[in-house]
């Protein structure tokens, strides 16, 4: 089957506002990222984050030897730079310095049939900020992976997951972190979710927040889809008890009151839900546009 890669023109049809689906004047954020926000401004956040902790600077290497043939009077001098310059990247490495980006972007594709194949459309969907954080001798290693929906519905932040993995010392407690997401949330408990107590959320429906007895099952208070269809869009928050949700999920370190690793999953369901359904309308509708128009004839 063929596929016919169209650039399309995307247009903005829906602006959903921020704060959607929370209580009235509550903002949620994690380091500052909202429901909502667009994609310039998440970038911009997330640049100011990776100049936080920037990595090491690498040292300045020579100059690169030129392809010389070896009877070059300066070949000796460069075999000498080359050289230099392969210690100097070991140091780098021993250092801690690492090359590769802070920030990367990774892009989601919308596929549509049509009869001669398959019309694809594509858009910056996931953005990946990775940091090292100080914390004492140690450090922890920081992954944030923000999700946007397409720029037919304002390329907006509909999923913010931040990750902390440590070592085996300095492990924050798990009640220290319950206690900042209860400072957090206004006083709020966040309610557990199991009896391991390695996961407890915050959930919010219909503008409240809520503690069902018993609590919803993972999969309704979650936006992964995998794959991303509209079909799978529209089963998001299926039951509609569950409209954004902040879940902390913990992995036991030293001992059952220590955190070896820590993931905060912030998701708008709703707006998730509303937000695909925007994308691939437009999608379509772009298709039918493309299907309708006709060329002049050619003369016979």
């Amino acid at each position: 089957m063929s596929q016919a890669q169209q650039q399309i023109q995307w247009k903005q049809v829906t602006n959903l506002p921020k704060g959607l689906n929370l209580p009235q004047a509550m903002s949620i954020d994690i380091l500052g990222i909202q429901l909502g926000d667009t994609y310039p401004e998440v970038k911009s956040k997330l640049e100011k984050l990776a100049a936080e902790y920037a990595p090491p600077t690498k040292a300045s290497e020579p100059p690169a030897a030129s392809a010389s043939a070896p009877t070059s009077p300066d070949f000796q001098a460069q075999v000498l730079n080359m050289q230099r310059a392969m210690e100097l990247r070991q140091l780098d490495q021993m250092s801690g310095a690492n090359s590769a980006p802070p920030i990367t972007e990774r892009t989601t594709i919308i596929r549509y049939q049509v009869p001669s194949g398959v019309i694809t459309a594509e858009f910056v969907g996931e953005i990946t900020l990775r940091r090292e954080l100080p914390n004492g001798n140690a450090k922890i290693d920081e992954t944030v992976t923000v999700r946007l929906s397409a720029p037919s519905s304002g390329g907006q932040v509909y999923a913010v997951r931040r990750s902390l993995s440590y070592g085996n010392g300095d492990q924050t407690g798990i009640a220290q972190f319950l206690q900042a997401l209860k400072d957090k949330m206004g006083g709020a408990q966040a309610q557990q979710i199991g009896s391991t107590g390695d996961v407890y959320r915050y959930q919010f429906d219909g503008g409240r927040l809520v503690a069902p007895n018993p609590p919803t099952p993972d999969g309704q208070c979650s936006v992964e889809s995998n794959p991303d269809t509209r079909s799978t869009a529209r089963s998001i928050n299926a039951s509609g008890l569950c409209d954004v949700s902040l879940v902390a999920r913990f992995g036991f370190g030293v001992s059952r009151q220590h955190a070896k690793f820590v993931n905060f999953y912030l998701s708008d369901q709703e707006r998730a839900k509303a937000n695909k359904e925007t994308d691939y309308a437009f999608m379509e509708s772009y298709v039918r546009g493309l299907l309708s128009q006709s060329g002049a004839a050619p003369k016979l």
